[in-house]
């Protein structure tokens, strides 16, 4: 069970009012749960119990996830000595988003990741036949194209794996037996897929200061041998730099696509789209 600000306000509340139980959501906004309120003590559905006190800390930290466990709250977040990283759980409007060294991983701001994902995908329907993920994060591409397709995704990350474990939303991702999920790095993995293997591909990188060589021309030229011929790719590059450096990332990519083989190159939802 997984407790945010919202629902840990709504508790709080509710026990204000004096009321023996609250429906609030424990999985991140998928579904709701009774939590009993006894002498501002809370009491969650698996029995464990929660003070007021406890529950003001979600309040305080209103862009935190904290897992319920041993009658205590722990915060969903760990740094990597490994990657010299720090990786939390943030909620959002629907479905949490990871941050990453305080990146987060997909558009919130004018949107919910949900809304993000569904429009990249949108940006190449209609999805069908066999789609590459290139870097899985929570898994929510995978998740949504799977719905008319097999889909292989790369996550080379251990600790990104480790916080998707922990997220009600990408529980799909581990069970579903039309997504296989390649736990190495893209840049290598794709060096041994078969030609035209892939009808769709979805490159939504990490951004360029932290995976330059997801956006090079040898990248580039091996998206393209994987893919089928009149295979659709969408390529997210955000627009970093743009407004206060005279940098045109994405095109700089649509070159580097076209250069690779390449055509249609269009811009499309904070990327680029293309067909082999």
């Amino acid at each position: 069970m997984i407790i945010s600000h919202n629902p840990a306000k709504g508790l709080l509340e509710a026990a204000k009012k004096g009321t023996e139980h609250a429906e609030v959501s424990l999985d991140l906004n998928i579904s709701k749960a009774r939590v009993g309120i006894e002498n501002n003590s809370f009491i969650f559905p698996d029995g464990q119990r929660l003070e007021e006190s406890q529950l003001k800390k979600p309040i305080k930290d209103d862009a935190s996830c904290f897992l319920i466990k041993d009658n205590a709250l722990v915060k969903i977040q760990l740094f990597s000595e490994e990657t010299n990283k720090f990786y939390k759980l943030v909620p959002a409007k629907d479905a949490p988003t990871i941050e990453i060294s305080g990146i987060r991983m997909h558009v919130t701001k004018e949107m919910s990741p949900m809304e993000d994902t569904k429009k990249k995908i949108e940006a190449i329907s209609p999805i069908k036949g066999f789609v590459l993920d290139t870097c899985m994060g929570l898994g929510y591409t995978a998740i949504m194209a799977s719905k008319s397709a097999f889909v292989i995704t790369c996550e080379k990350d251990g600790n990104v794996l480790e916080i998707a474990r922990l997220n009600p939303w990408s529980k799909e991702l581990f069970n579903s037996k039309k997504i296989s999920i390649l736990k190495a790095s893209i840049f290598d993995e794709i060096k041994i897929l078969k030609n035209s293997m892939f009808d769709a591909v979805i490159h939504d990188p990490p951004r360029l200061s932290l995976a330059s060589e997801l956006y090079s021309l040898g990248f580039y030229r091996q998206l393209f041998r994987v893919m089928k011929p009149n295979g659709r790719l969408y390529h997210y590059t955000g627009s970093p730099g743009s407004r206060f450096r005279n940098v045109n990332l994405a095109g700089n990519v649509a070159q580097r696509l076209k250069t690779a083989g390449f055509r249609d190159i269009r811009n499309d939802h904070y990327g680029l789209t293309a067909s082999k």
